[in-house]
């Protein structure tokens, strides 16, 4: 029958095709009414048939898993087949997972928010050759996305430009998705904790830090698509020039303002639109804000100095010998100094890290210096009663001038 379908194909009439095949004309009519069945390939079996369940659960449950690992378990097991086999299976898997994982992941309004960095290496910034990076968060509904560029990718850093997001936003999302930073999150062995400053910093927010998931439908697809779509469409006209991060972004700011009039082809809406419905479920801000600078112990040397950066600064004499907490601000050349009980001592403006200079103040210099003479005062009163003591201590005077002693004794002195 299949080969009486070929021959139709071919141009061939019933009767050519009744002629060829030797049949009646009605039996090749009848066939030909007929649609044509596949033919049933044999099943083979493989030797690797009644491991594969076994390979599936442990690359579903993790897609990066080592091969090699598995191979090793299968032959444990009692599996005598070579590896290239387990390899060929496992990227079959991988490959169905990838697939899935490009499968849209939609959310509710303010439900979720996802946060990556750009690292565009060396650039002329602000004066110096330095390392350039951008912070991004887009919303996951609306995708209204939020960009500051910093020098920094420490954990300060981090929280400081979430702030600036949420006053962008006006509110907090539910949820934050983060890859594996190191400044989001720590592997103690067993499980992916929490940084603890994200923890504190997203308690006092109200939101839930989460880590993506590779090759699953909840990665952060959006704010990587978005990525690429700034580096192409803004920085592309930055890249290699004399860069200020004050200007930047400023004018990735209004950047943003431009193309959020323009409309989503999945949605057929801007993002304002779809983000005039999302600000409206998103948290409020709180009435306090939260601190995220370091806190840095520094030491107060006997000139009544901290060194901070290979650079000195003079404090109250008050200090001397004592512990004090420095916080350098995340976007200023400034640190704050704060004594013991947590009060603030003074902000002090900082010269550049590795300049090795010496900043005495006025106030500080006079303090000092009066400090200076009344240890002197102290110190040679003290040393004046330490003689005194010594020459009216008879066994002193004997161990170190016998005979004087004994003139001492004779009344002879």
């Amino acid at each position: 029958m299949l080969k009486a379908h070929e021959l139709q194909a071919q141009g061939f009439t019933q009767k050519q095709i009744a002629e060829q095949l030797g049949r009646s004309e009605r039996t090749i009519r009848t066939w030909l009414k007929q649609t044509p069945r596949k033919r049933k390939l044999p099943v083979r079996k493989s030797i690797l048939d009644e491991y594969k369940p076994f390979i599936e659960i442990l690359v579903r449950e993790n897609p990066e898993v080592n091969g090699a690992k598995i191979y090793e378990k299968l032959l444990k097991m009692g599996f005598t087949g070579k590896s290239s086999i387990v390899r060929e299976f496992i990227t079959k898997i991988r490959k169905e997972e990838t697939q899935k994982a490009t499968i849209r992941f939609e959310t509710e309004p303010a439900h979720q928010a996802q946060v990556d960095w750009i690292e565009f290496g060396k650039q002329y910034v602000n004066g110096t050759v330095q390392k350039l990076y951008a912070f991004v968060i887009v919303m996951g509904f609306s995708r209204m996305p939020f960009v500051h560029f910093t020098t920094r990718m420490d954990s300060a850093t981090l929280l400081h430009c979430h702030i600036k997001a949420f006053e962008f936003f006006g509110g907090v999302p539910e949820e934050i998705l983060y890859d594996n930073m190191k400044t989001a999150w720590y592997y103690d062995g067993e499980h992916w904790q929490t940084n603890r400053q994200l923890a504190r910093f997203a308690y006092h927010y109200g939101f839930v830090p989460k880590r993506c998931k590779i090759h699953r439908p909840e990665t952060k697809g959006k704010v990587e698509r978005f990525n690429k779509y700034f580096e192409n469409n803004f920085f592309v006209d930055y890249d290699n020039k004399t860069l200020y991060i004050s200007q930047l972004n400023e004018d990735a700011v209004s950047w943003i303002k431009k193309i959020s009039n323009n409309k989503l082809v999945q949605f057929n809406q801007t993002r304002n639109e779809r983000f005039a419905i999302e600000k409206v479920h998103l948290r409020k801000l709180p009435a306090l804000g939260f601190d995220v600078r370091d806190s840095i112990p520094l030491v107060v040397s006997r000139e009544s100095c901290i060194t901070f950066r290979t650079n000195k600064y003079s404090v109250p004499p008050a200090f001397i010998g004592k512990t004090i907490t420095a916080k350098p601000f995340v976007e200023a050349e400034k640190l704050e100094l704060f004594d013991s009980n947590g009060v603030s001592i003074r902000v002090i403006d900082c010269a550049p890290a590795g300049s090795r200079q010496s900043f005495i103040s006025v106030e500080d210099q006079e303090a000092i210096m009066q400090a200076w003479e009344k240890g002197l005062k102290k110190d040679a009163i003290k040393r004046q009663a330490k003689k005194t003591l010594k020459f009216n201590n008879p066994e002193y005077v004997a161990i170190r001038n016998p005979v004087f002693y004994e003139q001492f004794l004779a009344g002879g002195l």
